[in-house]
């Protein structure tokens, strides 16, 4: 199982086509087969085989044209997410929507696509409003990340960051210029923004079922027992951390190698991390530096600028690296 960024664009598209009511996309991105299935918000939109997802999506978006025009700017992506397992992907939406004549709805949908020559297309449909718990189960539950992470700290994690063939992916983060920060934001507001940098990343790499091994509040490392799961991690952390905190914006670089490690009292010791810490110097503000080694393992699931070699202190030979892309 890995990361399929190149699923998300293909679920944006789908969505935007729907609420604007081309039908004739919507169709098209469908799966000509039996078990084809489409799963709507109402208790009684549950459409098997092509033949009948298609007769139901060409009279509802028909009858849904009656309300208004539908405006790109109307559809907000809250949170998109995107796996895949060879020729199999899922893609999982969290949706905000401005319905014309109607008002704003949020809602989840679920795509789960296969291949079919040169594309992408869905064999399984499902969309949801969402409800709060009081509403179905008469009380309020835990439903955030922090209250999450708070309820399970003190659980032994359930994703070892050791893959069962004893490797692991290490990741070490850099906030750029930490010290002149420091000095120009006043010891308070720095304070304030290492915190919210931690949390950032803590919330993150929870998410992708790696592990925070330490860090200082300018720097982390994290590991992760698949170098998928590491590249997700790192271009989720980029994202996150470039919007900054009440108007103050940082640089963050990140290196990432996988390999053999030695781990011992919650650390991870070897040439593993040592590469990994190297890599991250070397790299530039926003920047995200992988080795070759750790490449290997990412398919083409992501994008890679231009490779070079690095001479890394204290390793013998020179290494070659890409920068993820991410921007």
């Amino acid at each position: 199982m890995e990361p399929a960024p190149e699923l998300i664009p293909f679920a944006q598209r789908v969505m935007k086509n729907f609420m604007a009511g081309d039908t004739g996309a919507i169709i098209d991105a469908i799966a000509q087969q039996p078990g084809s299935l489409l799963i709507g918000i109402d208790d009684e939109e549950w459409y098997e085989g092509f033949d009948t997802i298609s007769a139901f999506l060409r009279v509802q978006m028909a009858e849904s044209q009656s309300v208004g025009d539908f405006d790109d700017t109307d559809l907000h992506f809250d949170k998109i997410i995107a796996w895949k397992e060879g020729s199999v992907g899922w893609i999982t939406c969290h949706i905000r929507a401005l319905v014309p004549g109607v008002g704003p709805h949020s809602g989840r949908i679920t795509l789960v696509v296969h291949e079919e020559g040169a594309h992408w297309r869905i064999v399984q449909w499902h969309g949801s409003i969402t409800v709060t718990n009081e509403a179905v189960w008469g009380h309020s539950m835990p439903t955030s990340v922090d209250e999450i992470l708070e309820l399970v700290k003190d659980y032994e994690s359930p994703t070892a960051a050791i893959a069962d063939d004893g490797t692991v992916a290490i990741m070490f983060t850099d906030i750029v210029g930490s010290t002149a920060m420091m000095e120009e934001l006043g010891e308070h507001k720095w304070l304030e923004v290492l915190e919210w940098h931690s949390d950032v990343v803590s919330e993150w790499t929870a998410i992708f079922g790696g592990t925070v091994v330490k860090g200082q509040g300018d720097g982390f490392m994290l590991a992760f027992p698949a170098i998928g799961t590491a590249a997700a991690c790192a271009i989720a952390l980029q994202k996150a951390l470039r919007e900054g905190l009440s108007g103050v914006t940082f640089e963050v670089r990140m290196g990432i190698h996988c390999g053999n490690a030695k781990s011992e009292g919650g650390d991870f010791f070897g040439r593993t991390v040592v590469v990994a810490a190297r890599l991250t110097g070397q790299a530039s503000g926003g920047e995200i530096l992988i080795s070759q080694l750790a490449q290997e393992g990412l398919g083409r699931s992501f994008s890679l600028g231009e490779a070079r070699s690095l001479s890394l202190k204290g390793l013998a030979g020179e290494l070659a690296v890409s920068p993820l892309l991410w921007r």
